[in-house]
């Protein structure tokens, strides 16, 4: 890995999408990069740090990864799977969200993905 990746956000699915955004924006003071009416990416101020947010049919919170910004996705993914953890998915483009990206996951199933914006 050229660069260790940092942490870029934190993606889960809750049932109440649009409570959850009400409170996130008004009681904490995170703005909306984007939204739908199933997704929503929300970024602290102070921090830029970043939530995905996707509106589930189930009850309660899921846990769906962290995200990582890596400078050189190839690199990392490679280094991390030579490190033991097992591609679910290989590097590849997102045009729509303007990202080169790629998931792995631990062997306990902690999932992570890997993430370079344009």
């Amino acid at each position: 890995m050229k660069a260790t990746p940092v942490l870029d956000h934190i993606a889960f699915t809750v049932p109440d999408l649009d409570a959850l955004i009400d409170r996130l924006t008004g009681d904490f003071g995170m703005v909306i990069e984007s939204r739908s009416p199933q997704f929503a990416i929300v970024v602290d101020r102070a921090t830029g740090l970043k939530m995905e947010l996707g509106r589930s049919a189930d009850a309660g919170v899921h846990f769906r990864h962290f995200g990582f910004r890596a400078e050189d996705v190839d690199s990392a993914h490679s280094a991390l799977t030579e490190a033991g953890m097992s591609e679910s998915t290989a590097p590849h483009r997102r045009d729509f969200a303007r990202m080169y990206t790629s998931f792995l996951k631990q062997p306990d199933g902690f999932e992570i993905q890997l993430v370079k914006y344009d």
